[in-house]
C-alpha cells in the first residue's frame, strides 16, 4: 500500500484539498455574467468551476503508477484506487453545505454534489477512453452548461445538473447515479490496462 501511495502522489491531493476549500470561501457567492447562445449573459455562480481542482487532481493521481507491477501483484490496486475515490469526493457534500450556512451562502450547498457528478463523468470517460479525454470531459461539460444551459426566461435546462438549485433531488440522483457509473468502471480500467 505504501508503494502505491507513493506512485499516485496522493501528497498531492492533501495540498488540492484544502486549496479547494479556501477557494470556495474566497468565491463564496460571487458570480460572472458568462455569455450564453439563449442570449442575455446569465450570472453564472464562479464556486461551479472550483470542483474542477480536485477533479483534476484526482485524475492526475489515478493516473499515476506502476501498471506492469500492479497487474502482476497479488492486491488488486483499483481496490485502493476505488477507496480514494470515494474518500476524496464524499465529504464534499457535508462541506459544502456547512460551508453553505457557515457563509450564508445557499448556493455552496450544491458544490458538493457538482464535484460527485463531475468525478463521475471523469471517471466514465476515463473507463472508456485515456487520461487526456477523461480530464477534458468535466471542462467540456461545464463550457457547454454555461453556453448552452441556460432557457430564454435565464434558468437552467433540467440537462445541465450542475446548474440546478442546491435542493433540486433529481440533480442529486442524476450526480449520485453518475459517480456510481464512474466508480463502477475502475475495476475495468485496471483489466483493461493489464491487456
Amino acid at each position: 500500500m505504501i508503494l502505491w501511495a507513493t506512485a499516485r502522489q496522493l501528497w498531492l491531493l492533501g495540498l488540492i484539498v484544502p486549496a479547494y476549500v479556501l477557494a470556495l470561501v474566497i468565491l463564496d457567492d460571487r458570480s460572472a455574467s458568462l455569455p450564453a447562445v439563449s442570449g442575455g449573459s446569465p450570472a453564472t455562480v464562479l464556486s461551479l468551476l472550483v470542483p474542477l481542482l480536485v477533479v483534476l487532481g484526482l485524475l492526475h493521481c489515478l493516473g499515476r503508477g506502476l501498471p506492469d507491477q500492479e497487474h502482476t501483484g497479488v492486491r488488486r490496486t483499483w481496490r485502493y484506487d476505488l477507496a480514494l475515490a470515494v474518500a476524496v469526493v464524499a465529504p464534499a457534500v457535508p462541506l459544502g453545505r456547512a460551508l453553505a450556512q457557515w457563509l450564508d451562502t445557499p448556493t455552496l450547498a450544491a458544490t458538493g454534489r457538482t464535484l460527485l457528478f463531475l468525478c463521475g463523468l471523469m471517471l466514465l470517460v476515463r473507463g472508456l477512453a485515456d487520461d487526456r479525454v477523461a480530464g477534458a470531459a468535466p471542462v467540456v461539460w461545464l463550457v457547454l452548461v454555461t453556453l448552452l444551459g441556460y432557457g430564454h426566461a435565464g434558468y437552467p435546462h433540467p440537462w445541465t445538473v450542475v446548474l440546478l438549485p442546491p435542493g433540486d433531488e433529481g440533480a442529486w440522483a442524476v450526480s449520485a447515479a453518475v459517480f456510481a457509473a464512474g466508480l463502477a468502471l475502475l475495476p475495468r480500467r485496471g483489466r483493461v490496462r493489464s491487456g
